[in-house]
């Protein structure tokens, strides 16, 4: 499959189309991930959506696929401002070994997203890479559990029971 921009489009964003199949040829052969990372600012929402989602679902079970992405994911992490694109990119920057400054940067996007983004599943996703970043940085800990907190507190139901997951998996009191 060469053109993965034909195959991840038509459909609703709601759909996943056939995306399965793509994610199958990329963790056979991941040569084609390229292509699927620059097209997580598609014009096409559906496009881009999908891209995003395939590389999420083989870096779970490659996670060393992210690695060649790193730069072209920092270098577009404020331009990343579709929902569903906010779902995934959180949880592939997390498969990634960050320096202090860039953990931090991606702290700060992925939990202002979190914290500002109207869809309940990006402030999900969001919290928890957040958390991922926090517990292996002291600042990022110490700026972490006050918001993490307040989303507790103010949160949809759906975050305030992933607040008490990463409290747990954090080890601190909500």
């Amino acid at each position: 499959m060469a053109d993965y921009k034909a195959a991840l489009s038509g459909g609703t964003r709601t759909s996943i189309g056939e995306a399965d199949a793509v994610i199958s040829e990329l963790v056979e052969s991941s040569s084609g991930l390229e292509q699927i990372y620059s097209l997580f600012l598609d014009p096409d929402p559906v496009v881009a959506m999908r891209s995003s989602y395939v590389a999420m679902r083989v870096a779970e079970q490659k996670p060393e696929t992210v690695r060649p992405f790193a730069k072209l994911l920092f270098a577009n992490l404020e331009n990343y401002t579709q929902q569903e694109v906010r779902w995934h990119v959180p949880q592939l920057l997390v498969h990634l070994d960050l320096s202090p400054a860039d953990r931090g940067r991606a702290y700060q996007v992925v939990m202002n997203w979190a914290e500002t983004d109207k869809s309940k599943i990006v402030g999900y996703y969001g919290f928890q890479a957040a958390a991922e970043f926090a517990q292996q940085d002291s600042e990022l800990l110490h700026d972490f559990i006050p918001r993490i907190r307040q989303a507790n507190k103010t949160g949809a139901k759906s975050i305030q029971n992933r607040c008490k997951k990463i409290a747990k998996q954090l080890k601190f009191e909500l």
